[in-house]
C-alpha cells in the first residue's frame, strides 16, 4: 500500500518584491524570449509573477524539507478584475491563470495587497 503525506508548504521567503503601477507596466518589464509564452498568476485583485530560487543547492533542498520556499523575487500590481489575457500594443500579451483555488498563492496575494503601499 502506498502511504500518501500531504505536507504544505509553512513559508514563502521572498527577497525582492517588485511593484508596478499597472499590468500592462509589470508586463512590459519582462524580459521574454522570442516567442515564450509569458503566465502571471492573479489572485485576491492581484496581478503577481514569482521567480523561485531552485531546490538544487543542499541549503535550499534541506529549506524545502522544513517546509520553507524561497523566491528571489515577486513582480506584482494591483488588478481588481480577473482577465485571462492581458496584452499590450505593439508588445507582448501574457496568459493569466487564477489561482484563487490555491490556499498558499492565495496568502500570498493578500499579503502583498496589504502590504501594497509599504514595498
Amino acid at each position: 500500500m502506498v502511504e500518501i503525506i500531504y505536507r504544505p508548504i509553512q513559508q514563502i521567503i521572498i527577497l525582492e518584491c517588485i511593484k508596478y503601477k499597472s499590468p500592462s507596466e509589470l508586463l512590459q518589464s519582462l524580459v521574454l524570449a522570442p516567442g515564450q509564452p509569458v503566465v502571471l498568476f492573479w489572485a485576491e485583485d492581484v496581478l503577481f509573477l514569482p521567480t523561485p530560487l531552485s531546490p538544487s543547492m543542499e541549503f535550499f533542498a534541506e529549506e524545502l524539507a522544513k517546509g520553507r520556499v524561497y523566491w528571489t523575487s515577486v513582480s506584482f500590481t494591483l488588478m481588481p478584475v480577473y482577465q485571462d489575457k492581458i496584452m499590450i500594443e505593439k508588445g507582448p500579451e501574457a496568459n493569466v491563470i487564477n489561482v484563487s483555488s490555491s490556499p498558499t498563492l492565495r496568502e500570498v496575494a493578500k499579503w502583498l495587497k496589504e502590504n501594497y503601499e509599504n514595498l
